[in-house]
């Protein structure tokens, strides 16, 4: 091949390339704006602003979800307050312990026998399930000076036996110018559960009533 063949050659290859070349910028447009898969790339965005509807959506399903529930639950608070507040034997109960603050200072008449009768009979009305809770507190809170109070659940014999003992060793811990003439007065009667504790007591302590 001679030297003008070759020359010849490489200018047809150089043409075909141009040639090539403006067909392929024909096809891609002034720029190259449009391009192969930028359909699906504009198709992709669109479906990720849908999901980020849906989340935000979502979202605020689950806020009104959860402003629901805590409504729910101070509805029910408020509710179960009110139940208490109208259960009667919680009534009872307040009445009780109200009666008990009332005695929780000394007073310059004393107990008399219609207080003792007024703090038994708020006690008998109590609920059973309750009447040792409620014992338990007048007896941390009733001071020596308004024992005979409670002296009248102690000479009640038709309440439980429990609970009657509770305020006799609740006494055997009061001072002595106290619980003596309770003590005294239980010997008087022989059918009360606390008296053979209480004749050995006073003849021990030599306080037998002559």
């Amino acid at each position: 091949m001679n030297r003008k063949t070759t020359t010849k050659t490489i200018i047809a290859l150089l043409a075909a390339a141009v040639a090539i070349a403006v067909a392929l910028l024909l096809l891609l447009g002034p720029g190259g704006v449009m391009r192969p898969g930028d359909d699906d790339s504009d198709e992709e965005e669109v479906e990720i602003v849908e999901e980020d509807s849906s989340e935000g959506e979502a979202d605020e399903g689950e806020s009104a979800g959860e402003e629901d529930a805590d409504g729910g639950e101070q509805a029910g608070d408020d509710a179960e307050e009110g139940s208490a507040d109208d259960d009667p034997d919680e009534k009872l109960v307040d009445a009780f312990d109200a009666l008990i603050d009332s005695w929780m200072e000394p007073r310059d008449a004393g107990v008399s026998l219609a207080d003792s009768d007024a703090f038994v009979a708020a006690f008998r009305k109590l609920p059973e399930e309750r009447r040792e809770e409620c014992l338990q507190r007048a007896l941390n809170l009733v001071p020596d000076d308004n024992v005979m109070l409670l002296a009248g659940i102690l000479m009640d014999k038709s309440i439980d036996q429990e609970l009657v003992e509770l305020v006799f060793n609740d006494v055997l811990n009061r001072d002595e110018e106290v619980k003596k003439p309770i003590l005294q007065e239980i010997f008087k009667d022989k059918s009360h559960p606390c008296w053979a504790d209480t004749a050995w007591i006073l003849d021990v302590t030599d306080d037998l009533p002559k």
